[in-house]
């Protein structure tokens, strides 16, 4: 799989250093030292943690979470690094071996620093995974092997046409990426936010600036990626015949709704906080997603709408172009009643309402005269249609109701009556046997 790699080369390598620097007397008396002085810092750093962080407290604008973390991450390194050069020191004062010690000192102190550094930094995995690799490469520099991993790593590789891959490279990939994907999510973040303060933007603009800003700034982060470890980006162009079949033929329903998603907030007509209506849902428009729209009823419900039924179907959007929305109520009363009263009693249903409008004023049309009733319809205006029409509805109908009820209006119900031309002599037999007797004497 791999090229021609001369593993046992590395493997002889190593096996003569470690034969050459630590199956030594001298170096296993060092290693010895070494140890006794790791194992003295740490017991040493227990025994001060309580005195150190009462000296740390008398410094006002270090907190206990800093304190704690400069005493848990720093201490134990630093008595480990100021046993190490002492003993260097006393080595070299009096010809003793210090050739390992040394090295160790040189790894801790770059420890030291990184460790030292990461604190003006936030605690995140990414400056945990940054120092980690920068104390690597600062151990392999001290040892003397960096260009000799770096080469090792060059050699695991295979090549597929005119790509060569090699473990080199792939670490490099994931550094790289690493670091450029964690800035593009700061510079989205940062673009997001200066997006929404504007006050120059409707929501639906904003949402669309938002979704674009990213997806280029993270495409640009993988390309930089590509090119900054030297790929050919031209090797990929397969991909975009692939991409294309996979789009024709498994994405339609996924791309459909992403370019319905950009149309919509292209063309304004469904914006966050818009009342809207599509089929059998009535909600607000809480969120614009690329895949669907998040719609959250009066319920409590939240319907998550692809973006496509949006521009397939009809949609009734209650707050488009304002948010005045005309609510109807009918109501019918019997032909007996005066129709002049009527119409004051249903106006005067609307006026302590709070959520209906003085303007445009309520208005109560006479539809007509049918069958059972005389027929009304009251027309009135709320600017709130986010806290429901339903219920602005059946408050109206109650006032009317108990306006009605008060002064004796009746509200008729369909009736019907029967005129039998002819019926039978046993029909008529039957019947008089269930007429009451006063009836049957008359």
């Amino acid at each position: 799989m791999f090229e021609s790699v001369q593993f046992e080369e590395y493997l002889n390598l190593i096996i003569t250093q470690i034969r050459n620097n630590i199956f030594v007397v001298s170096n296993l008396v060092e290693l010895i030292i070494f140890a006794v002085m790791t194992a003295s810092a740490y017991f040493l750093s227990v025994l001060l943690n309580k005195k150190i962080d009462k000296f740390l407290m008398k410094i006002r604008i270090l907190k206990e979470s800093k304190r704690k973390r400069i005493i848990n991450k720093l201490l134990f390194p630093f008595l480990l690094m100021i046993f190490i050069w002492t003993y260097f020191i006393i080595a070299t004062a009096f010809s003793l071996p210090a050739v390992i010690i040394n090295i160790f000192g040189n790894l801790v102190t770059a420890w030291l620093i990184v460790k030292s550094i990461t604190m003006f930094f936030p605690r995140n995995k990414m400056f945990r995974f940054l120092s980690l690799i920068i104390w690597i490469i600062a151990a392999l520099r001290i040892l003397n092997i960096y260009q000799e991993t770096i080469n090792f790593l060059d050699g695991l590789a295979f090549t597929s046409g005119n790509l060569r891959i090699s473990i080199l490279l792939i670490t490099k990939v994931i550094i790289i990426f690493s670091i450029l994907f964690w800035l593009a999510g700061k510079i989205s973040k940062i673009t997001s936010r200066r997006i929404n303060r504007s006050s120059d933007l409707t929501p639906s603009v904003k949402v669309l600036l938002n979704k674009i800003s990213k997806i280029l700034i993270y495409i640009s982060a993988a390309l930089f990626t590509l090119s900054a470890v030297g790929v050919n980006l031209s090797a990929f162009a397969f991909l975009g015949g692939a991409v294309g079949v996979g789009i024709g033929f498994g994405l339609q329903k996924i791309v459909s709704n992403f370019i319905s998603g950009i149309i919509i907030l292209a063309d304004k007509s469904i914006k966050p906080g818009d009342i809207v209506e599509i089929g059998s849902v009535y909600g607000w428009v809480k969120n614009l997603d690329t895949r669907f729209a998040s719609i959250v009823t009066r319920s409590g419900k939240e319907y998550l709408i692809p973006n496509e039924d949006f521009i397939t179907k009809e949609v009734i959007n209650w707050s488009y172009s304002d948010d005045l929305v005309r609510v109807n109520a009918e109501v019918g009363v019997s032909y007996n009643s005066d129709l002049r009263l009527v119409e004051k009693l249903i106006l005067n249903s609307v006026e302590d309402k709070k959520r209906i409008l003085d303007s445009p004023k309520p208005r109560c049309i006479l539809l007509g005269f049918g069958d059972n009733s005389v027929n009304f319809e009251l027309h009135f205006w709320i600017s709130d249609p986010r806290n429901g029409i339903p219920n602005i509805r059946s408050e109206v109908l109650f006032s009317i109701w108990d306006s009605f009820q008060e002064h004796d209006i009746e509200i008729p119900f369909p009736q019907r009556d029967y005129h039998l031309k002819s019926i039978s002599e046993s029909v008529r037999e039957d019947l008089e046997k269930y007429r009451k007797p006063e009836q049957r004497d008359e």
